[in-house]
């Protein structure tokens, strides 16, 4: 008889890999022992098993190469300029944000802050970050956010 652990060390696989043989229905079946609570299996029929089905590692090669894996789609520029312009307006409005709510803080409440979320707070890369785009991404990101109806609305509070 032999328990998980003795296979893994015996074959050279991981619990993952003998995980993954075990699902298999192929593999062989556990005994069951009266009295024990290991899953064990008969070293014989675990080892005529890894005869007829060697562990492999690797990329598989027994894949047509169109089987691996289709080519990404190429974006239009328009996809991506879009994708630029909701980035730069997220930077936008967590620079807001965190201005905002620095701002409306109590100094003790600031204060009594862990020093992590503080410095996350005070940090003022957001507003660098978004400083250092260029100037028509950072115009078309300010309209986008000036349109938004909860930025609209919290301006108005």
């Amino acid at each position: 008889m032999i328990t998980l652990k003795q296979i893994e060390q015996e074959h050279g696989i991981g619990r993952s890999s003998l995980h993954n043989y075990r699902r298999r229905p192929t593999f062989p079946q556990p005994v069951p022992v009266e009295g024990s609570t290991k899953i064990l299996y008969r070293a014989d029929e675990v080892a005529a098993w890894f005869d007829s089905n060697p562990p492999q590692q690797g990329k598989r090669t027994d894949l047509a190469p169109q089987d691996e894996g289709a080519d990404m789609p190429i974006a239009s520029p328009a996809t991506d300029r879009a994708a630029l312009i909701d980035a730069a307006a997220a930077l936008l409005l967590a620079a807001i944000t965190m201005r905002d709510l620095a701002s409306a803080m109590a100094p003790a409440a600031f204060t009594s802050m862990p020093d992590d979320i503080r410095g996350r707070v005070m940090r003022h890369g957001y507003q660098q970050a978004f400083d250092r785009l260029p100037a028509d991404v950072r115009a078309e990101a300010h309209a986008l956010v000036d349109a938004d109806p909860d930025i609209i609305a919290a301006r108005n509070l």
